[in-house]
């Protein structure tokens, strides 16, 4: 060959390597071509109908003009001839518009993809069919995907999330992975997709799925209680986006370039919209790469690492094996039931803190006579030692676990320990009381004589902390804050100190204090158990209820208390404090009290520069009594100031 013949032919090789790619519009009848077939002339575009589709040669550059099933089907002739495929807005083509950012009119698209790159992405495909955003399993009501058709808001997607909620059951689903790992679980149901430009609730989930990371995703959403439902709705409604990484208890995460899905009794499934029932589904990243031309609407990234030999699996708290199995195909409980392993370890350490050890009973003794020394010198620090050292919270949260799971042995035992702790701390008290040469309370001792309903809401507030601390055991630590926070021993040494003084109205108001602590952290620590799924409600039934009624009869007096509490905080209100004037004489009241009566006893303290008269303390007592709406008896102390 001639030296001009090479030259030849490397120019024409030059010229066909440098030539723009051939391009081809694929279109369906609804396409009118009279309006694009200039544009189609001037930029080399070649019309071609639908039924023609197989003529376009390899590695062309080829637009769609189709609706969503053509370009699904389409697209898979275009992985096998590598085509270039740009997708063109067609009323019934929204969902691959929406995956792949088309944002325009007819002509504007065409002129967006003469210039726009070429990029790969993967092809994920279900039961050999491509999926443009998601496959829905079974019913995941707030994980449904963007609904194209109109625009989700917050009450649309809280009143879809909360449709058939009493009668939500879980259903039997075995998946097996690319490395052929299998999973039993149960599961409302479960989202596939191949990358969050699926629009898959773009307000929750942050964009963390590549378009070419070689794994497909699917998220099984598996609640064990309808509480727990609700608390991921509520999580998935807050403004914060939720993290794959962090993902919340209900929900479990799957990533592989290839999974099998397995229901015993067939399922149906959303593709892209339509419904499909089929009882084995193959979920599959197509190794080679679908080569597709993107929209302007399309966030493209900056490429990854393929991650198609690597597996993620995050089961997190959704039931598996033989957890599953107690679940299936049940209605879903209102709270969780804890699972064997979680009940085994924590009835073994709650029945060792059930026994009245030699330990127990010398600790006892100690917080108790450590108690009435803070008692006797006024000092709440040591108060606090002492309930910080006092056992009698441990029996106590073993009695609520024997309450909600009806179990009389643990009830017996817890019971006879705490009974033995209280008889022990009564027993100390009194000798102690008769030992020391003091019978005057102090202000820590009168501050345990008069319980109300605030107590009340303190026990059980401490009872629930108590039952949920042993419940979790990472949190454990926080026992201590419990036993600050309740007054056990400190009740139970007043109420012996009442005793070995024969002041019964010391020793019942102490008592009725003690007796509140104990119901209230019973009851609250038995619900506890019960809303943790420790115990199922119809064996709890009969002895929350006797505890229930017990703590109403406590209720009473607590609440009379409470009234006398809230009558004589009204009255003090009503007392003047500061300067006042009267009868042209001006006065300073410091200090006010109440002693409730018939009537009401005011005592007010006040200082003067000259005595006062009968009448300025009429005066005083007229204008308190107007301001507390009844008749008063004022008791006066005036102090001079010179």
């Amino acid at each position: 060959m001639s030296d001009t013949a090479q030259q030849q032919e490397s120019a024409q090789s030059r010229e066909a390597a440098t030539a723009p790619p051939l391009r081809f519009l694929v279109h369906d009848a609804e396409l009118d071509t009279g309006a694009v077939a200039r544009l189609c002339a001037e930029e080399h575009i070649g019309l071609v109908a639908w039924e023609e589709r197989e003529t376009i040669p390899p590695g062309a550059h080829v637009l769609v003009f189709l609706g969503d099933e053509r370009i699904r089907d389409i697209s898979m002739l275009a992985l096998q001839r590598e085509w270039a495929v740009g997708v063109l807005p067609h009323q019934r083509a929204q969902r691959a518009c929406a995956a792949l950012g088309v944002k325009g009119d007819l002509p504007t698209m065409i002129r967006h993809f003469l210039k726009a790159p070429v990029i790969e992405v993967d092809a994920l495909t279900c039961n050999d069919e491509l999926v443009f955003t998601s496959v829905v399993i079974g019913k995941v009501l707030a994980l449904r995907p963007r609904d194209l058709d109109r625009q989700q808001t917050t009450w649309s997607l809280l009143r879809g999330s909360l449709k058939g909620l009493a009668k939500m059951t879980l259903l039997p689903y075995t998946l097996t992975t690319g490395k052929e790992r299998s999973i039993k679980l149960a599961a409302l149901g479960m989202v596939v997709m191949g990358q969050t430009q699926s629009k898959l609730i773009e307000r929750a989930f942050t964009d963390e799925m590549s378009l070419s990371d070689g794994r497909l995703t699917l998220l099984a959403l598996a609640p064990r209680s309808i509480v727990s439902y609700l608390f991921f709705l509520l999580r998935l409604l807050l403004p914060r986006k939720l993290n794959l990484s962090r993902l919340p208890a209900s929900l479990s995460l799957f990533q592989s370039n290839r999974l099998h899905i397995s229901a015993r009794q067939g399922t149906e499934y959303l593709l892209d919209g339509k419904p499909v029932h089929a009882s084995e589904i193959e979920l599959q990243i197509q190794e080679k790469r679908l080569r597709v031309l993107p929209g302007p609407a399309l966030v493209l990234r900056k490429e990854e690492a393929r991650n198609g030999d690597k597996e993620t699996v995050r089961l997190n708290h959704i039931p598996v094996d033989a957890t599953a199995g107690h679940l299936i195909k049940k209605h879903l409980p209102l709270f969780n039931h804890a699972t064997e392993d979680e009940y085994r370890e924590l009835f073994i350490a709650l029945r060792d803190n059930a026994a009245a050890t030699s330990s127990y009973k010398v600790l006892m003794v100690l917080s108790v006579m450590l108690a009435l020394g803070g008692m006797y010198a006024n000092s709440a620090p040591v108060i606090i030692g002492a309930m910080i050292l006092a056992p009698l919270m441990s029996p106590i949260i073993s009695f609520s676990m024997g309450l909600a799971r009806s179990d009389v042995l643990l009830m017996n035992a817890s019971g006879r320990t705490m009974l033995t702790g209280i008889a022990w701390g009564l027993s100390c008290a009194v000798l102690m009381a008769w030992a020391m040469p003091l019978e005057i309370p102090t202000m820590e001792m009168k501050a345990r004589m008069h319980p109300t309903l605030l107590d009340l809401m303190v026990a059980v507030l401490s009872g629930i902390a108590g039952a949920y601390a042993n419940a979790k055991e990472e949190i454990a630590k926080s026992l201590a804050g419990v036993a600050i926070a309740v007054a056990l021993v400190p009740a139970l040494s007043v109420a012996g100190v009442g005793l070995g003084w024969g002041d019964w109205q010391m020793a019942g108001g102490a008592a009725l204090l003690l007796i509140t602590n104990l119901v209230g952290i019973a009851i609250a620590a038995s619900a506890t158990f019960l809303v943790l799924g420790f115990a199922p409600f119809n064996r709890a039934r009969k002895g929350m209820g006797v505890t229930a009624v017990i703590l109403l009869l406590i209720s009473l007096p607590l609440s009379l208390s409470f009234a006398h509490l809230v009558t004589r905080d009204r009255i003090l209100e009503s007392v003047p404090v500061g300067e006042v004037e009267l009868s042209g004489q001006v006065v300073e009241i410091s200090q006010a009290d109440v002693r409730l009566g018939e009537p009401h006893l005011v005592r007010v303290v006040l200082s003067t520069g000259s005595p006062l008269e009968p009448e300025h303390v009429d005066e005083l007592k007229a204008l308190i009594s107007q301001r507390v709406g009844e008749p008063i008896v004022l008791d006066v102390q005036s102090n001079l100031r010179r």
